[in-house]
Order: structure tokens, then sequence, then C-alpha cells
């Protein structure tokens, strides 16, 4: 990428991001992050006490407040002013505005987690690249990245790929793979996102979607002769960890 097409990318992230929480994002469901948060992220983080997490493309900073919540040492950081001053009048003080790559960068083996939910695909393959090494250098051995990103296996993928206009990249379980073993990370491990149950009406549409789900993997392994590992999920949440070595 040329430096006039650099300073083009930067300027229409600018004019959407501006406003992002007013022009699409809308204000954060504490309970939907809530429930994301219990089942798809809180089982991979460390029980250590006051071990330091950092949430990058944070938002209003929801996930944030979680983390705390549950007795952890942790700090978000967003491009977008707007997304910013939400966290800061809803109380969430270590939430600020920057660069992730900035904040990164002052890390080196001092975090113990870095979480993104719904940030890989608003990055170029470039920017991917370089965020898993930027967290690979600022984990801790053994730290771990646990991300939520649209899934590309999904034949609804791009409901919400292309339903964002500031979305660049989207990912499958192979590509995860492919990055986070080019990057220099020892696990890999992608789970599906299906609808979280927490009520008579989720349990319909869980049971619902696992019946669907399981004649698209049907079909997908009558094509291609792969019947297990399949997620089909329209988004997918993956963890990459740092050797312990």
């Amino acid at each position: 990428m040329n430096d006039e097409s650099i300073d083009r990318t930067a300027a229409l992230r600018s004019r959407l991001y501006e406003s992002y929480a007013t022009t699409h994002a809308g204000l954060s469901s504490v309970t939907t992050a809530s429930l994301v948060y219990r089942r798809d992220i809180r089982p991979h983080l460390p029980s250590i006490p006051g071990a330091r997490i950092l949430d990058v493309g944070c938002g209003q900073g929801a996930l944030v407040k979680l983390l705390v919540a549950d007795g952890y040492d942790a700090s978000g950081v967003d491009v977008s002013a707007e997304q910013v001053a939400l966290a800061h009048q809803a109380g969430i003080r270590t939430v600020v505005l920057g660069d992730f790559t900035d904040v990164l960068s002052a890390e080196s083996e001092t975090l113990h987690a870095v979480v993104a939910t719904d940030l890989l695909e608003h990055l170029t393959k470039d920017e991917v690249l370089h965020l898993f090494d930027a967290i690979h250098h600022a984990l801790k051995p053994g730290g771990c990245f646990v991300a939520r990103t649209p899934n590309a296996n999904s034949p609804f993928s791009g409901n919400i790929q292309y339903g964002d206009f500031t979305h660049e990249t989207v990912f499958t379980p192979r590509s995860i793979a492919q990055i986070a073993s080019a990057t220099g990370y020892s696990q890999v491990d992608v789970r599906p996102c299906t609808p979280v149950v927490h009520g008579v009406q989720s349990r319909v549409r869980a049971l619902a979607w696992k019946a669907f789900s399981g004649a698209i993997k049907l079909a997908i392994a009558a094509e291609t002769g792969q019947r297990h590992g399949l997620v089909v999920t329209q988004n997918m949440t993956f963890v990459v960890r740092r050797s312990s070595d």
C-alpha cells in the first residue's frame, strides 16, 4: 500500500469512525455483552487474580467493565472518540482513545491476555499480521489472544461482513490457523458462536440452529468429505496462545 492509499484509508476511517456509535453501532447492550463474555471469552482467560488484560477495539467498554467486575486489571483502547466518550460517561475510566499498535508496543511480555471482539474484520491483511505480531510481543509466555470475528464459512457471512462499510477482511478457521502459525502462536482453538441460551425463546432458537447447521455441515461433507471441525455460524470465536517456553 503506497502513501496515497494509506492517506485515503485513514481519511475514510476518520470519517466513518468519528460518529460510529451514532451512524452504525448504537449503544452497547450490557445483557448481550455479558452473555457473550460468560460463554465465549471468560472460560479462556487466566484464573490469576488481578491478571492484566487489554481489550483492543473495545468500543464503549462493556467488556472492560465485565473484566474489571471479575477482578481483572483490565483496560481498553479504541480509535473512535465517540465510543470512548460513551465509555467514560458510563464510568469506565480505563478505556483510552488511541491506536492499539501504540498501546501494544509499550508492552513487552506484560499482558496475561488480549481480547478483541469485532475488530479484525476492520483491518487490512497487513494490519492483521501486524496486530498478531504486536500481541505476541505484548503477551507473557503462555498468554492468550481471544477474539471474535465474522466467519466466511457461513453461508450467511455476507450479512455481517458487508453490513458495515468499515469492514476490510473476512476469515475462516483455516485462515486463522494460517495467520497464527505465521506469527508464532503455538495453539489455535476455533469455536462457533451459536445462539446463547438464556430463556425459552433463545433455547428454541438454539435448537432450530442446531438442526439447520447440521444440514449445512452435511452439504459441506457431501461436497468435500470433511465431516469434523466445521464451523458455520456467522461469527466465530478463536483462542491462540503464545508458547510458554
